[in-house]
């Protein structure tokens, strides 16, 4: 069990980060991609439509990071204890 919180927890946390770094370049990107030059970037949290692709991962993220510490920290998790 202890192999499988480290699992869960690791997976988790790589799956969020992942998914904002590709919420930022998503961003960047669009920026970049403006005819009249990008005057300054920022997290365009109003586009739901990208938001829409982005949040279920990270999402999931969130759930197996929470699934992982759950296992870590519980009673049943720890051996000799």
């Amino acid at each position: 069990m202890r192999l499988a919180s480290w699992l869960f927890l690791g997976s988790g946390l790589v799956v969020c980060l992942v998914t904002f770094a590709g919420w930022v370049w998503l961003n960047a990107f669009a920026c970049g991609m403006i005819p009249t030059g990008c005057k300054g970037f920022r997290l365009r949290w109003e586009d739901t439509e990208a938001l829409g692709l982005f949040i279920p991962p990270f999402f999931l993220g969130c759930v197996l990071t929470i699934t992982g510490a759950v296992l870590r920290f519980s009673k049943g998790g720890r051996h000799g204890g």
